[in-house]
């Protein structure tokens, strides 16, 4: 399902320099490749659309990775 990921924080995932934690502005935390970011920007991402875990989307892509949605 396509998102629009309004980044409020990032931090890497430990133990794997390759991938991020990205948590947008309703609190949901979104897993996938690092990506340079910035927070208060949008992102549009295709994510699972169910929780991994009870907790976390797992991010499949980043659509438009170059350009945001403002």
């Amino acid at each position: 399902m396509k998102y629009l990921l309004k980044v409020t924080e990032f931090h890497p995932k430990p133990g794997n320099q390759n991938e991020m934690y990205y948590i947008d502005d309703e609190g949901e935390v979104f897993i996938g490749s690092a990506r340079n970011v910035t927070i208060g920007k949008i992102y549009q991402v295709e994510a699972s659309t169910k929780l991994i875990g009870g907790s976390y989307h797992r991010i499949i892509s980043w659509l438009d990775a170059e350009t945001t949605v403002e």
